[in-house]
């Protein structure tokens, strides 16, 4: 991964989502399966028990249980890998995005991507998308042990920056629950991505300190903080 000179300790980290945020995918999250049973010489109504079954273990070990009850001549890691290549293949950088985050780090923002999921699949998304190494840092939560929204993963993504968290710090992300409820209990800025007028958030949910309608449009407002 290309690396920057680094940045004064008194520039702020960004810390970002990756999925509807970054990227978005073409298709729902069982939309590969119609494909994987034509591939495979399996029935189409086979389909919701295949999504099921990965679903309840989202690894080699779901294929190998997949292979298992349909009698493929594959193994489960095979699978696997044919599984985190089509992913990544239905996915794609949200608009704007790649420009924005050139913008971002050319301005000196140290900038790391914090997602929930598997981390090949999510790896492979950066890869695929040539997102990768627009970034400086990747924490992804299962390699993390641990899930936003608990503040160890914030502070994972800054110490794998080489700093640690401060309150001038921000986070972007489009999902209320995981990434402005953990920027809150780390005691980051955050930007919500959401349409305009946003959505209404409980009372006892904590309010983001801005909301964007897209990622480039949040890193305008984060570019005109520091110039």
């Amino acid at each position: 991964m290309k690396r920057h000179p680094p940045t004064p300790p008194s520039f702020p980290l960004l810390l970002i989502d990756l999925d509807h945020t970054l990227v978005e995918r073409d298709g729902g999250p069982d939309a590969w399966t119609p494909a994987f049973c034509a591939t495979h010489g399996l029935p189409p109504e086979a389909a919701p028990t295949v999504f099921a079954l990965l679903r309840a273990d989202r690894s080699p070990t779901g294929f190998t249980r997949i292979a298992a009850q349909y009698d493929l001549p594959h193994t489960g890691a095979d699978l696997w890998e044919e599984h985190v290549a089509q992913e990544a293949a239905r996915t794609h950088p949200l608009p704007g995005v790649p420009e924005a985050l050139a913008a971002l780090r050319a301005a000196g923002w140290p900038i790391a991507v914090v997602t929930n999921g598997s981390t090949d699949i999510q790896r492979a998304k950066l890869t695929r998308t040539g997102l990768l190494p627009a970034v400086d840092a990747v924490v992804v939560s299962e390699e993390a042990g641990t899930r936003k929204p608990a503040p160890e993963i914030f502070h994972l993504a800054a110490a794998r920056l080489g700093r640690t968290l401060t309150p001038t710090d921000w986070m972007v992300g489009n999902n209320p629950a995981t990434d402005i409820r953990g920027a809150h209990a780390t005691g980051l800025h955050s930007i919500w991505i959401t349409p305009d007028p946003p959505p209404h958030l409980p009372p006892t949910h904590p309010t983001p300190t801005r909301t964007a309608p897209d990622t480039p449009a949040a890193a305008a407002h984060l570019l005109t903080l520091h110039h």
